[in-house]
């Protein structure tokens, strides 16, 4: 089990969990197993990091979503972590292991390197947490969607990143970065279903 501060590189761990994923796979029980129930943002953004790639690992946007609010929901009550019998048997390929340590760390490194305590009175009480914590959920929200287009995913999943980072770092500017992709989320989806329902009425003549 790890043991989790402030300058913790995720990173490193998510080269870690590449290297030792045995070749049938990793479960996500043992996976959460790894990061230790005090790694819960951790755990958010290791799901997460397939997402920041231009092409996202098909099927694993609606369970890793769902994964990422169950974690979240834990934090704003404060309970235990309980995960569905079958997402936690959800197994993720070593491949898909490797191919998100090769093509993803290196952005989280970037990120990790430049983020530091800054703005820490967003971070200083209980109720802002947990505000910062519903933006992670809406943001996953916004990844599950099933829409084949260019950023559907990669958009809300930059913003969880920032979110995520900016909670367990302290760093302000970095979820002030998160809320405003989260905002590109919102107005990105909104054009994309304004554009939908014109083309459909359209089509259909009204």
């Amino acid at each position: 089990m790890k043991t989790f501060n402030s300058s913790f590189s995720v990173a490193e761990l998510v080269d870690e969990l590449a290297a030792s994923t045995p070749k049938d796979g990793l479960e996500i029980n043992e996976l959460f197993e790894r990061i230790g129930k005090e790694g819960l943002l951790v755990a958010v953004m290791v799901l997460t990091v397939p997402f920041l790639l231009p092409v996202s690992i098909p099927g694993t946007s609606t369970p890793f979503g769902t994964l990422i609010i169950l974690i979240c929901l834990s934090l704003i009550t404060g309970g235990s972590l309980r995960l569905p019998s079958r997402l936690g048997r959800l197994r993720v390929k070593q491949k898909h292991m490797r191919l998100i340590a090769d093509k993803a760390s290196a952005v989280l490194r970037r990120l990790e390197g430049w983020s530091r305590p800054r703005l820490t009175a967003m971070t200083a009480t209980r109720p802002l947490r947990i505000l910062h914590a519903l933006a992670i959920v809406a943001s996953a929200a916004g990844m599950m969607l099933p829409l084949p287009l260019p950023l559907s995913n990669a958009i809300p999943a930059y913003a969880i990143v920032f979110l995520a980072l900016g909670l367990l770092r302290r760093d302000g500017l970095l979820l002030l970065g998160g809320y405003g992709l989260l905002t590109a989320t919102v107005v990105y989806l909104a054009v994309v279903y304004a554009i939908g329902f014109v083309s459909v009425k359209a089509l259909w003549g009204g």
